[in-house]
């Protein structure tokens, strides 16, 4: 069977999407994802390889009302934290008060950047800030102006 761009297309559009993001330490983690921005793991696809989550292990977070179209993948496939430099990949968490998320998440100890602003070629304006898991992970809030 061969598939046009158009039949993927469409395929994609029922399928959940899935970030993996590289950890040192699942439960570590796990514990910033889960305490920190309140995400939830989905015990269905934990793999907790040999009981301490060693190399290989995977957990799958999401948010409530997401389960079936943004998840959060750790994977233990690192041993140590990335260098800040060598992350590239920033999953972005559509906020509706930018200012009160990062009050938030600056009150919960996680170091977040100040807000930038960014106007896109047709004036759709957008503030951004960013911050880190603990694996150096970058991840943005984003509030969307109009």
């Amino acid at each position: 069977v061969k598939v046009t761009s158009m039949d993927f297309t469409d395929m994609i559009q029922t399928i959940q999407v899935v970030i993996k993001l590289s950890v040192s330490n699942v439960p570590v983690a796990q514990k910033f994802y889960t305490e920190k921005l309140g995400v939830k793991v989905v015990p269905d696809y934990t793999i907790n390889k040999g009981g301490t989550y060693e190399k290989d292990s995977y957990i799958q977070l999401t948010n409530e009302g997401m389960e079936h179209k943004v998840a959060l993948g750790l994977y233990k496939d690192i041993d140590e934290p990335l260098q800040p430099e060598d992350t590239g990949t920033a999953p972005t968490f559509i906020v509706k008060d930018i200012d009160s998320v990062r009050q938030y998440l600056l009150s919960e100890g996680v170091d977040v950047s100040d807000i930038v602003e960014n106007t896109s070629d047709k004036g759709y304006i957008d503030r951004f800030a960013f911050f880190s898991d603990p694996d150096n992970n970058t991840l943005a809030i984003r509030q969307n102006m109009n």
